[in-house]
């Protein structure tokens, strides 16, 4: 580990003539590219500070957790011509002991591939080729983006070298794989405003940080329905919510949806998220002529969306 410390009255006085400026630390295994606004970006300091009569010149810090994905690079040995075809990049968790899905994407800079990192809180990273396949996924139409995300640690089987891509996901299951996907801690004392999703069961805070995030715009009143399959439709509200909250920049353009004969099926306060969906290709139909709203997202779904999300997003190749 490396340990740097800046003075806050540094950063601020760069932020005060460009607050898009950006200090990179350097060491031998990896770099860290630390924004001028760093400050800005740790939940609730402004409030700290209020609060005791500070200002920022006042005080130092010690950050581990960002309200915006902060980029980490870590280079390859300058022996590797080539990148293996399942690579990923993971994060340790020191709670659970265990390495967890974190977004990447490679660049080849003078010969040398690096790993561009980007996460949300600092930690220990690792980056491995991680070859994954199941016995299942055999000539399946989404074999290469399902194994493709199980090798980066985004998608698991379900046991015995075997995916059951055909098996409907439920809405706990899809919420807890977005917010993984996105990054976002869930450790954050967010609480879950539903009276069927209690303290204590696994996807508690996930739901609690999805709903946070306004990810959950599909759930009504006090009622969530975790186990209830997650359709199509209610799965393209949660990633248009997802492009709004990455603020990513897209186009006015409308996309014609009448290739698809069950369109109006679509229930009007998705039809424009389904839109969405299909004009940044991220969703399709599941037929030439068909959508499919009102069915139920499976497993090999899921995984496809959310690679093409995160790729969509540029934070994964």
């Amino acid at each position: 580990m490396t340990y740097v410390s800046i003075p806050a009255s540094f950063l601020s006085s760069f932020e005060g003539k460009n607050a898009t400026f950006f200090i990179e630390i350097k060491t031998p295994y990896g770099s860290y590219q630390a924004p001028v606004n760093l400050a800005s970006l740790i939940p609730g300091l402004q409030d700290l500070l209020a609060t005791n009569n500070l200002k920022i010149e006042d005080i130092s810090f010690k950050a581990d957790k960002f309200s915006k994905a902060l980029t980490r690079v870590i280079p390859m040995p300058k022996s590797m011509a080539n990148m293996p075809s399942q690579w990923g990049a993971f994060r340790y968790n020191e709670t659970t002991k265990k390495f967890e899905f974190v977004a990447a994407r490679k660049e080849q800079i003078d010969g040398v591939w690096y790993m561009m990192i980007s996460s949300y809180s600092n930690s220990v990273y690792v980056v491995a080729e991680n070859t994954v396949s199941f016995s299942d996924m055999f000539k399946h139409w989404g074999q290469s983006i399902v194994q493709l995300a199980a090798a980066k640690g985004l998608a698991e089987g379900v046991g015995g070298g075997k995916y059951a891509p055909n098996q409907s996901v439920t809405r706990a299951e899809f919420t807890a794989m977005l917010v993984r996907a996105l990054g976002r801690d869930t450790s954050s004392g967010s609480t879950a405003p539903y009276d069927d999703v209690k303290p204590g069961v696994w996807y508690y805070d996930a739901v609690a940080k999805a709903e946070e995030l306004g990810l959950l715009g599909f759930a009504s009143g006090n009622s969530f329905k975790p186990d209830q399959p997650l359709t199509r439709e209610e799965m393209a509200s949660m990633l248009a919510a997802v492009i709004a909250l990455e603020k990513l920049p897209i186009t006015k353009e409308v996309v014609g949806l009448d290739r698809y004969k069950d369109i109006g099926s679509v229930d009007p306060a998705y039809l424009e998220d389904v839109r969405l969906m299909v004009d940044l290709k991220i969703m399709t139909g599941t037929g030439t002529t068909e959508f499919s709203p009102k069915s139920g997202t499976t497993r090999a779904q899921a995984a496809i969306v959310l690679v093409r999300t995160l790729q969509t997003l540029g934070m994964m190749d």
